[in-house]
């Protein structure tokens, strides 16, 4: 079986949307797997492109929002030989400006569900983002086209990440997977969001997922699922164990990585990129140390 390396590069991390080896990295087995590459596929800005790399895994296109423009990125794609929809978002690109304000703009709003039942506090950048020009009702709305019976996968990179929170908040019955996310709403958002089924992904150092921080009141939602150093997967480990693993990552990366042409500075920042996370989830990532 092939192995996919760690990947270190500067490009990965910040325009993973240029990569065209979506769906030929190996076999998707499980949905993790499948919203992990479903959330690097996000990144992706040509509409007809998507829909060249989402004809590879069988899928069809039913809305894209924010092709062509700045803000919001999202789609959603159907597969109708298992009744599958999945709906991704796009995580913070470096090179449009209205990502930035999203992510730096954490003051906590009210946040509710369709029936306006209180779910807490969120980041006002995040629900602004998401409220924006209807993006959440045309979800809706495209979902509620489909066939009654279609299970909903919804998944998103860093910032996607926070907005596929925010969606599934208003989607009971759906299915959350989230890699590289920051936090999103209060402990009241957290309580409020503890029925919704929900794996949540951080790859060994990865700084988006230490933000903001609770000294700000947010907290964490989901099942962690941690990646350690090597790329295996450890079902909610103890806070000494991830230290530890994040210690001798960066003492690592300090040596192979951290001085190459081309490579992000530090681990803390490399461990974001989105190709890392689908390498670990697909049961790929060839080990490191």
């Amino acid at each position: 079986m092939s192995t996919i390396p760690y990947d270190a590069s500067r490009e990965s991390l910040f325009h993973p949307g240029d990569a065209d080896n979506f769906f030929k990295l190996g076999t998707v087995q499980n949905d993790a797997a499948l919203c992990a590459e479903m959330s690097r596929l996000a990144y992706v800005k040509d509409e007809n492109l998507l829909v060249q790399y989402l004809n590879r895994a069988r899928f069809q296109k039913e809305l894209a929002i924010g092709y062509g423009s700045r803000g919001t990125q999202v789609f959603v794609a159907s597969r109708e030989s298992d009744n599958l929809a999945v709906i991704a978002f796009r995580g913070t690109e470096p090179d449009d400006p209205s990502d930035i304000f999203t992510d730096a703009n954490f003051i906590m709003t009210p946040w509710t569900d369709n029936s306006g039942q209180s779910l807490g506090k969120v980041h006002e950048g995040f629900a602004t983002a998401l409220l924006a020009n209807d993006i959440l009702k045309k979800i809706i709305t495209c979902l509620d086209s489909l066939v009654p019976a279609t299970r909903v996968l919804i998944t998103g990179h860093s910032l996607g990440a926070a907005l596929a929170t925010l969606t599934a908040s208003c989607l009971p019955s759906s299915r959350l997977y989230t890699f590289g996310s920051c936090r999103v709403g209060d402990a009241a958002f957290a309580e409020a969001l503890r029925n919704i089924s929900h794996d949540r992904f951080v790859d060994c150092c990865d700084l988006v997922t230490r933000v903001p921080t609770k000294e700000f009141g947010y907290v964490h939602v989901g099942s962690l699922k941690y990646i350690d150093r090597n790329g295996k997967l450890l079902e909610s480990p103890n806070e000494e164990t991830i230290n530890a693993d994040r210690l001798k990552a960066s003492a690592w990366y300090l040596v192979r990585h951290a001085f190459l042409p081309g490579t992000v500075f530090s681990r803390d920042l490399a461990d974001h990129a989105p190709i890392n996370y689908v390498s670990a989830v697909m049961g790929l990532r060839a080990s490191a140390s």
